[in-house]
């Protein structure tokens, strides 16, 4: 009896084996990879034209930064339609230099063939604008921008190739005014009832001051 028991047990694993490798092959398959960074890459950095001149985007959480794609069509040699892209990957900032990102390895399920093409834009807003470029876009008169359109043959996780470098990810130029004189629309302005407390707290401790002296 026991040993009828194994057998049913074993053959019921076996035929379980198929159907879970149909279903994880697409996702072993269908990935690539790309190395979410713009270091070393020429005419790709974030500028900030508040000024009128372009500056490197300084180091920091000022500006956001973030990873889109779209699948590549067979026989499509054309950008697809924008609202097809869609965010990869985390959120990234400025890092070790002005205008400089390197978020790190993304992985983009998928991609068929493993390693194929696929077409990649990055897009950049003010942090202070929303966490995502959707949010900050949504607000109207924001600081944000994005690069141009690329497609580039990913990285094969599948057989241990190296993730694909955004070779030819173009500049970003952050639209709109940012900081002085312009003022910063994604940071309110204090109300007139906070600047009257404000005022009342230092004319009392003022006074304070006075009376004690």
């Amino acid at each position: 009896m026991k040993a009828h028991h194994r057998l049913t047990s074993r053959r019921l694993q076996e035929a379980a084996l198929p159907a879970f490798a149909a279903s994880a092959s697409p996702q072993l398959r269908g990935q690539g990879t790309v190395n979410f960074s713009n270091a070393g890459i020429a005419n790709s950095f974030v500028y900030d034209d508040r000024f009128g001149t372009e500056v490197k985007a300084p180091v920091g959480t000022t500006f956001s930064v973030a990873l889109y794609w779209s699948p590549q069509v067979a026989g499509v040699s054309t950008p697809p339609d924008p609202s097809t892209f869609q965010q990869v990957g985390l959120t990234g900032h400025i890092s070790t230099f002005p205008g400089e990102y390197f978020v790190g390895v993304v992985t983009i399920a998928g991609i068929n063939p493993p390693g194929g093409l696929a077409w990649f834009q990055v897009k950049a807003w003010e942090t202070a604008c929303g966490s995502t470029y959707e949010q900050a876009y949504n607000r109207g008169e924001t600081a944000l921008g994005t690069s141009s359109v690329i497609e580039i043959r990913t990285g094969d996780p599948t057989t241990g190739g190296s993730p694909a470098w955004l070779t030819g990810i173009g500049s970003i130029h952050i639209l709109g005014p940012l900081g002085p004189p312009f003022g910063d629309p994604c940071v309110p302005e204090p109300s007139p009832i906070v600047l009257g407390l404000l005022g009342a707290i230092v004319v009392f401790g003022f006074s304070r001051h006075k009376r004690s002296g």
